[in-house]
């Protein structure tokens, strides 16, 4: 079962900059996706949770996938495009599609529904005729997507990979002994299990860390699939603290975008009403980009 597109590689997970007036700072994101492809990133992944999905209109969303396809050259864009409803979400998945993304990251919907209810979901979202990248993030959603489940949507022509961010190594196992990593596409989400997932099998990954570190991700990655694990282990030990503090969930992507801000690179404040890192917060982060070596 191969897929129409298999990604590999190191996918930041972008923030989305934002100028001092809260407008979003297009030319600033174009110059991060720069930045990202020239240190040999495979692509970018657009309008997540680290880009503040939930905060942005559909018109800056349309707007943030057509500029990264201005500079993404020959690197891919997986769009965010998650939402409560079926028609919702099909929606965001058209904008996609038009604006010229590779794929669609969809966001199971939160709330009850049942395996049925999803295999539906995506059945008609698959109408739209774009790849989609399951997301699975149990913790945001309320709904874990289980082998039995992921096997019925894998199923599903369209549906070429998944996101994993319920941190289930086990599960991650059990897709990679029955799915070839050369024929679909499992992303680990999961910044704090970086090093675990590549030595499970991972080969792609959308990650907050890339942000800020995605030279040391990529390396850390070679380094696993070149069999030099204590190596890696070393980027892992010194990326740990940064990773721990700028996933802070309790005002993400805050801590991120000032990490992105003191590397001097567009980040801006988050929309309310997350707030801005406090100075205390912005001493930790200083500290994180240290040991990690970026300071």
């Amino acid at each position: 079962m191969k897929k129409s597109i298999v990604f590999k590689g190191v996918y930041p997970a972008l923030i989305t900059p934002f100028k001092a007036d809260g407008s979003m700072d297009l030319e600033g994101l174009k110059a991060n996706v720069k930045y990202y492809m020239s240190v040999g990133c495979a692509g970018v992944a657009f309008s997540g949770s680290s880009g503040e999905h939930a905060f942005l209109t559909r018109e800056e969303r349309i707007a943030g996938i057509k500029a990264c396809k201005e500079v993404i050259g020959d690197g891919k864009i997986i769009a965010g495009a998650g939402a409560q409803t079926t028609a919702a979400t099909k929606e965001l998945v058209q904008d996609a599609k038009d604006a010229g993304a590779d794929a669609a990251l969809v966001l199971s919907p939160i709330g009850n529904t049942d395996n049925d209810g999803m295999v539906a979901h995506f059945t008609e979202l698959a109408k739209v005729g774009i790849p989609m990248v399951l997301y699975n993030h149990p913790a945001a959603t309320g709904i874990n997507i289980d082998l039995e489940l992921f096997e019925r949507l894998i199923a599903i022509p369209e549906v070429v990979g998944m996101k994993e961010t319920s941190g289930s190594l086990p599960l991650a196992a059990s897709i990679l002994r029955k799915y070839s990593a050369d024929d679909i596409t499992l992303f680990t989400g999961c910044d704090d299990l970086t090093l675990p997932a590549f030595c499970v099998g991972f080969q792609a990954i959308i990650l907050a860390t890339a942000n800020v570190a995605p030279k040391q991700v990529i390396e850390m990655m070679n380094l696993v699939n070149e069999g030099k694990i204590k190596e890696a282990q070393k980027i892992y030990w010194n990326l740990a603290p940064l990773t721990a503090t700028i996933g802070d969930e309790n005002k993400f992507p805050a801590l991120l975008k000032k990490a992105v801000e003191l590397l001097g690179m567009p980040a801006g404040d988050p929309r309310m009403p997350v707030l801005p890192a406090t100075a205390e917060e912005t001493a930790r982060v200083e500290e994180g980009l240290k040991i990690a070596g970026l300071k």
